[in-house]
């Protein structure tokens, strides 16, 4: 341990002060010795000292005016004054503001003096140990935050804040119904533009893509549940809620279609073609909670609310850049936003159908950053 033994430097102007100490002291300490000042900037310079006993009278300064200079630079030194003066007064100050630990009357006897530099040395120590605490306190501020920025890559950050204020116990949500709306996006034609590329241009399209997309989620109070490949689930609803979670999904996917022009301005020739996507959005009860092992946990969102919103997505592959939405979304939008009529198709494996319409842009009235995803 670094403190078994202090290095203790001791200041004065005689040599027989310091011969008295070194025979002293040397049994319990490492001692080093000065006999002028700058000597003794040179070993704390040089040497991990701990305490520093200066006699107060010197020739070039005072003990008190050397504690001084060197308390910026040395602030985790303790400073013992050695009094052969009658000015205690201004030692005393020191003490109590201090710039100095303690100060010893002359004359001294050595177990008195010995005493001193013991709680000097404890003292240093706890310094030492609070400080070490203090960088490794920092340390994991750092590595927390770190791995909390990478973790809200891949998670919601909803999720992540009621995780960490809930009990213990408690972070692993059982399940709970909620009312939400669900967007799937999908890049069209993605597998026929990417043929030609390589994987890390592949890997950089999609970052810068995805970097996109999910803003345009996140700034509506949605969030993204799932990145798969080329395509995205998006919850409007869950795991927090917005009076507007309806309508916020539908805003998301007009802004996700109108923010294809930046991602064409960087990608359309280099993948030789417009990156064009397709949406669907489905509102309804769904099925929201953390699902899995001790090891890995997904927070998931589950129910046939889901099933139809990739249906959905599924339906506008016929039209590039479509925003497909169901009857269930159209009538708690519909003053909102301009339509087309609703229209039937069936569902696959199912007796029933499936109606549905294309949102064209926000009414006239409602004012938002993006008036229509056309022109």
């Amino acid at each position: 341990m670094l403190y078994n033994s202090g290095n203790i430097l001791f200041i004065s102007n005689e040599e027989r002060d310091l011969n008295r100490f070194r025979m002293g002291f040397v049994e319990h300490y490492n001692v080093f010795t000065a006999s002028k000042l700058d000597e003794a900037v040179k070993h704390l310079r040089e040497y991990d000292i701990h305490v520093v006993l200066v006699k107060q009278q010197m020739p070039e300064m005072t003990g008190l005016q050397f504690c001084e200079s060197i308390a910026q630079k040395y602030p985790e030194v303790i400073k013992i004054i050695l009094n052969d003066t009658k000015d205690k007064a201004s030692l005393e100050r020191a003490a109590l503001t201090n710039l100095i630990y303690r100060f010893v009357q002359a004359p001294f006897q050595n177990t008195d003096l010995k005493m001193t530099i013991d709680g000097a040395i404890r003292l240093s120590e706890a310094r030492y140990k609070n400080k070490k605490l203090e960088q490794e306190l920092e340390q994991y501020r750092k590595d927390r935050d770190k791995i909390m920025n990478l973790f809200k890559r891949y998670v919601p950050g909803e999720v992540i804040n009621q995780s960490l204020h809930s009990k213990a116990g408690q972070s692993v949500s059982p399940g709970e119904s909620r009312v939400v709306s669900v967007l799937f996006a999908d890049i069209r034609g993605f597998s026929n533009f990417t043929s030609q590329l390589r994987p890390e241009q592949i890997v950089e399209f999609l970052n810068d893509y995805w970097e996109i997309i999910t803003e345009c989620i996140q700034q509506n109070k949605g969030s993204v549940n799932k990145y798969m490949g080329d395509g995205l689930l998006a919850v409007f609803g869950a795991p927090i809620s917005d009076l507007n979670n309806h309508e916020n999904a539908v805003t998301a996917a007009l802004e996700m279609v109108h923010s294809l022009k930046d991602i064409n301005a960087m990608y359309s020739e280099v993948v030789g073609t417009e990156v064009k996507i397709g949406i669907g959005i489905n509102s309804g009860e769904v099925i929201v909670g953390n699902v899995g092992t001790d090891n890995f946990m997904e927070y998931t969102v589950i129910g046939d609310t889901v099933n139809i919103a990739s249906r959905l997505e599924s339906i506008s592959k016929n039209k590039p850049n479509s925003i497909i939405i169901s009857e269930q979304t159209y009538k708690l939008v519909k003053d909102k936003f301009e339509t087309t009529s609703l229209q039937e198709a069936p569902i696959s494996g199912r007796d029933e159908t499936l109606t549905f319409c294309e949102v064209l842009g926000r009414k006239p009235g409602n004012i938002h950053r993006i008036q229509s995803y056309r022109g």
